[in-house]
């Protein structure tokens, strides 16, 4: 196809400054493939962006709301100040998304076997327009400003940084038109490691998806953004939001190909469960940072041996053992949940709080907490060793908590404990609400704050000056440290 021609001799371009010679057929495989794979660049960014591991990939974000702390090589847990990572982000995850769309979009791809077999041309594209936003959420939501609009140009080396604001109304448009052209009657794409071509549960992803977008803006002043009313929309769409544990969206690692739940990365004698987790999920200790006196049964698979009380967040060392992380959730195989019933249903009670609809927040809030029990069952304890339940006594409990501690804050403290072990969209949660009453590490290194984001990366200050410069002002302060504010945080 001419476009992607184009496309693939800008890229050869961009890494050469010699001039360009015509070496004819030499070197050329005639035997290769014309076009990219369209299942297999869809699989591929899902995957990659599913199992990226590492420290700043994965555990920044739950030391930053205090699931897990550190024992050894502490600095993420004390704040270091010290340059973030996109670029596995945007190489292989959202430029893999983005060659299927362009693929699929082609005039020419209708025509093309090798593309229609690997599902309806409209579902392949709604796919990767949707996961695209996910990932371009994840992004802005760890830094701020960020390339968006040209980021995915191969004829731009020096992408601008568009505003926050601005990333926000895109995605929230992209995933609604993406949503739109689904075509139910065809056939999913065969890339998707998700729901394996089920568009109807895509819709539902959507919608639920949208909802949450919508409500990470509830303190943002924004003139091009309605957040209240794409709130109220998603909701009210014929084709419904996640609200059984059969919809959630969750990635199956692979595991027989190498492809492993990230957190078996993680040296389990270099972490431990908090004790402010601890504590807030048992009703009672030290530390604890909810307003809950009830026992979580939830703390049973959380935790390697809940007779512990875990230790303390935040100091530069320790003497004593600490709780460690339950082996359910470092084995390789454990599946990782990327959008729940569970949350999905708090975010409608606190929507419900907001009066943004006219739902039921007592209903919603309990719906939440079972839906939750049913997750953790299912993702940690599948064999119901560890007898859960379903979390009605638990949610009824936290329903009377309302009267003394007020309908955010509860909702607020339940999505802290229902995002585990997501620290990315928990992290976002906490930024936006300052819910749980999380308090500092004592033995902070930066200015005694909890971050508000990734500083950006070191590259960007001498490759892409200008438009570092352009996103720095739009922090508040505006200076590339992580306790600066993201729009939607200021």
């Amino acid at each position: 196809m001419k476009k992607l021609f184009v496309i693939i001799m800008s890229i050869a371009l961009s890494f050469t400054g010699c001039d360009i010679s015509d070496f004819g057929d030499t070197n050329k495989n005639v035997n290769g493939p014309l076009e990219g794979n369209t299942a297999t660049l869809l699989s591929g960014a899902i995957t990659n962006f599913s199992t990226r591991q590492g420290r700043p990939y994965r555990i920044t974000p739950t030391l930053n709301v205090q699931y897990f702390m550190q024992l050894v090589y502490n600095d993420e847990m004390l704040y270091a100040n010290y340059a973030g990572y996109w670029t596995s982000y945007y190489v292989q995850v959202l430029s893999n998304l983005q060659l299927v769309i362009d693929i699929v979009s082609d005039p020419e791809a209708g025509s093309d076997p090798a593309i229609v077999e690997n599902g309806a041309l409209a579902n392949q594209e709604a796919v990767a327009m949707i996961f695209k936003a996910v990932v371009f959420k994840r992004v802005t939501d760890l830094f701020g400003d960020v390339p968006y609009s040209d980021a995915l140009s191969a004829e731009t080396l020096t992408p601008m940084y568009d505003k926050q604001e601005d990333i926000y109304a895109g995605m929230i448009a992209n995933v609604k038109a993406a949503r739109d052209m689904i075509d139910l009657e065809g056939a999913g794409p065969t890339g998707d490691p998700i729901y394996g071509g089920d568009m109807t549960k895509w819709v539902k992803f959507a919608n639920s998806f949208l909802m949450q977008m919508a409500m990470q803006l509830s303190e943002a002043s924004s003139s091009k953004i309605d957040a209240k009313a794409e709130f109220a929309s998603a909701l009210a769409n014929p084709g419904g939001v996640i609200e059984t544990l059969d919809d959630e969206a969750w990635y199956f690692f692979d595991t027989q190909n190498g492809f492993n739940n990230p957190w078996n990365w993680m040296r389990p004698a270099d972490y431990g469960v908090s004790q402010e987790l601890v504590s807030s999920l048992k009703g009672s200790g030290d530390n604890a940072v909810t307003s809950n006196t009830t026992f979580d049964n939830r703390v049973l698979v959380m935790m390697a041996d809940t007779a512990e009380a875990g230790l303390p967040y935040g100091y530069l060392s320790y003497q004593e053992a600490s709780a460690g992380v339950a082996p359910v959730l470092l084995a390789p195989g454990t599946p990782l949940p990327l959008l729940t019933a569970g949350y999905t249903f708090l975010n409608r009670a606190e929507a419900a709080s907001r009066g943004w609809t006219g739902e039921n927040v007592t209903e919603m809030l309990s719906n939440g907490i079972m839906a939750s029990y049913a997750s953790m069952s299912a993702l940690y304890d599948p064999d119901d060793a560890l007898a859960l339940g379903d979390g009605a006594t638990y949610a009824l409990a936290r329903v009377a908590d309302i009267s003394t501690a007020g309908e955010l804050t509860v909702i607020g403290e339940e999505k802290w404990v229902a995002l585990y072990p997501l620290g990315y969209d928990a992290w976002s949660e906490w930024r936006r609400t300052e819910v749980p009453a999380l308090n500092p590490a004592p033995d902070a290194i930066n200015d005694g704050q909890i971050p508000r984001r990734y500083n950006y990366p070191a590259e960007e200050v001498t490759l892409n000056q200008a438009n570092y410069s352009s996103g720095v002002s739009g922090l508040s302060p505006g200076t590339d440290n992580n306790t600066s504010r993201v729009w939607w945080n200021q």
